[in-house]
């Protein structure tokens, strides 16, 4: 869960029967358990001594973000490290198991909890190790982190209402629950309740080797690149690079299955997805979300970034108010190449990117026109 992620989740939780309505015909016969337990993830090989801990796709936030392991000839390297303790540990008894290397060094690609909780897990099991990061990433592991089970608890009073209209079946006005709704307010109740009992151990670990530019780490032969393109998914992200075997590792940059954009600068959003196609990797592992194997889906990731600044700009330039601008702009066709019909994609997309993305993009597009005004003044 990220700390962005509250605002549009209990928004969502005030419309999700609108939103979901209309798909509910795929939702029939689909509940809860047909999706994996957040606890879990799947290992898969990427590419030789290259291990991504792949986590269930992200459906109601309470989730951890993917992690990945690099065994080189002298040691290990992890990029990112969840914030489910117990994953977190047993992805490092995987990786005693594969070897008998220590891990030397861990990479977070940017302040999010769900994907620097596990550091403390990596500091107690490996003593010596480093951790990386931007100076943005610390900043925001240390200023913004500490509050985040706080945050947490703070969404219970809204589990017990859906928790209750779950039991009843029925909606706030008496009307008759949607299977997608069901569905996704089943989830969001179990992946809540699994997920808090780990969160609550969590301690916010911050890097103590900073970056701000690139930085090359030799695994013995292996060649590590740590690039920070810019601002993008937040104010300071990484991507690993390793360009003997042109795998890349996004962070948030990429997500699936769909962006979160809570704490987004979308115009360098569009310019840091340009620098990591510009990698020509063979193999990419996004930040949550399966292994891709080519541009396709970072394609489509930009292009939606792209569409919803450019909407907004223009929405400022005709002096378009947000509420406004929140009705007008139409994303039908983006939801249906990102989500189709499945009633928990539909549900992430609406939850996690438009509610969060639109007045992101807004505020981001009016920061802009004040700043060409400032230059333009006498």
């Amino acid at each position: 869960m990220h700390l962005r992620s509250l605002a549009p989740i209990l928004l969502a939780f005030a419309s999700s029967s609108i939103l979901a309505a209309p798909h509910a015909a795929s939702a029939q016969g689909r509940s809860p358990s047909d999706y994996p337990s957040v606890l879990t993830y799947r290992t898969v090989h990427v590419a030789e001594g290259v291990y991504a801990f792949i986590t269930p796709e992200e459906r109601s936030s309470f989730q951890a973000g993917n992690s990945v392991a690099i065994v080189g000839d002298d040691g290990v390297l992890v990029f990112d490290t969840g914030n489910i303790p117990s994953a977190t540990r047993s992805q490092i008894a995987e990786i005693r198991r594969l070897t008998r290397k220590p891990v030397r060094w861990v990479v977070n690609s940017h302040w999010h909890p769900d994907h620097t909780l596990g550091n403390a897990e990596y500091r107690k099991a490996f003593p010596g190790v480093i951790v990386i990061g931007t100076s943005a990433t610390r900043a925001g592991i240390l200023e913004r982190v500490p509050t985040y089970v706080d945050q947490m608890r703070s969404f219970a009073p809204i589990d017990s209402v859906m928790r209750v209209r779950l039991a009843t079946g029925k909606l706030r006005d008496g009307s008759p629950m949607p299977d997608a709704v069901r569905l996704t307010w089943g989830l969001t109740t179990r992946d809540y309740a699994e997920f808090m009992r780990e969160v609550v151990h969590t301690t916010p670990s911050a890097p103590d080797l900073v970056f701000d530019d690139s930085l090359t780490i030799a695994l013995g032969k292996r060649r590590v690149q740590l690039v920070r393109p810019g601002r993008g998914n937040t104010a300071g992200d990484t991507f690993l690079f390793l360009p003997d075997e042109r795998v890349l590792l996004t962070g948030d940059l990429v997500t699936v299955p769909c962006p979160f954009p809570g704490t987004a600068y979308f115009a360098d959003w569009v310019r840091s997805l340009d620098a990591l196609e510009a990698r020509h990797a063979v193999t990419i592992v996004p930040g949550h979300g399966d292994v891709q194997r080519d541009y396709a889906y970072v394609r489509m990731v930009r292009e939606l970034i792209a569409f919803t600044l450019e909407r907004a700009r223009d929405a400022v330039k005709r002096g378009v108010t947000l509420e406004d601008f929140q009705k007008q702009i139409d994303f039908t066709s983006f939801a249906a190449r990102f989500a189709g019909d499945d009633p928990v994609r539909r549900d992430a997309f609406s939850s996690f990117y438009v509610q969060a993305a639109v007045p992101r993009a807004y505020e981001e597009a009016k920061g802009e026109t004040g700043a060409q005004g400032e230059k333009s003044a006498p």
